[in-house]
């Protein structure tokens, strides 16, 4: 191997070693996050956000369907513990009943992220009309501060104090620097 050979390889094989670190999550490759030890696969996380698009007022963002996927589980179980809760049967129903409305075409199966999304969706509609759903919230927001959860860099940072549906905040590269501060004269 030349010198130069060497020069072009070592600055080549950092980037790609940077590169490849800020691909995967906590040494899970294709992990958009971890949760508990559980991956949401990138896969999980593009089906998902493909399955439900045709249903979404707007353009939801990799981070917030990763934020509801993450938040999902926890909020359907606290739900389930206070009586509220949607089987798949139904939420595969409503979703085939959105499919129409929307004229789109109903999948032969729904992916599981975007059966949980929906069941999400349809279940913090009756919470809100519900009186306990202070209570319930609460008892939500307990047990997501308890969760251990490692987002991929590539899609922001966890954040469970943050609104729900965008408790993962979108990542800002070190290397881009915020606008100067107005000058004051």
């Amino acid at each position: 191997m030349t010198s130069r050979t060497r020069r072009i390889l070592a600055p080549a094989t950092a980037v790609l070693s940077a590169a490849l670190l800020a691909a995967g999550c906590a040494g899970q490759p294709g992990a958009a996050a971890v949760v508990d030890g559980e991956a949401i696969t990138e896969g999980e996380l593009s089906e998902t956000t493909a399955a439900l698009a045709p249903f979404l007022n707007a353009d939801v963002g990799p981070n917030v369907m990763l934020a509801t996927m993450i938040q999902a589980p926890v909020f359907l179980g606290v739900a389930a513990e206070h009586g509220v809760a949607a089987s798949e049967d139904e939420t595969e129903a409503y979703l085939d009943e959105l499919s129409a409305q929307a004229q789109v075409e109903v999948p032969q199966d729904y992916p599981a992220g975007a059966i949980e999304v929906a069941r999400f969706l349809i279940v913090s509609g009756e919470l809100s009309q519900s009186p306990d759903a202070q209570a319930i919230g609460e008892a939500v927001n307990e047990e997501m501060a308890e969760l251990e959860v490692e987002v991929s860099p590539r899609y922001g940072t966890w954040d469970p104090t943050l609104a729900q549906g965008s408790a993962v905040a979108p990542a800002q590269p070190e290397w881009l620097l915020a606008p100067p501060a107005p000058a004051q004269g």
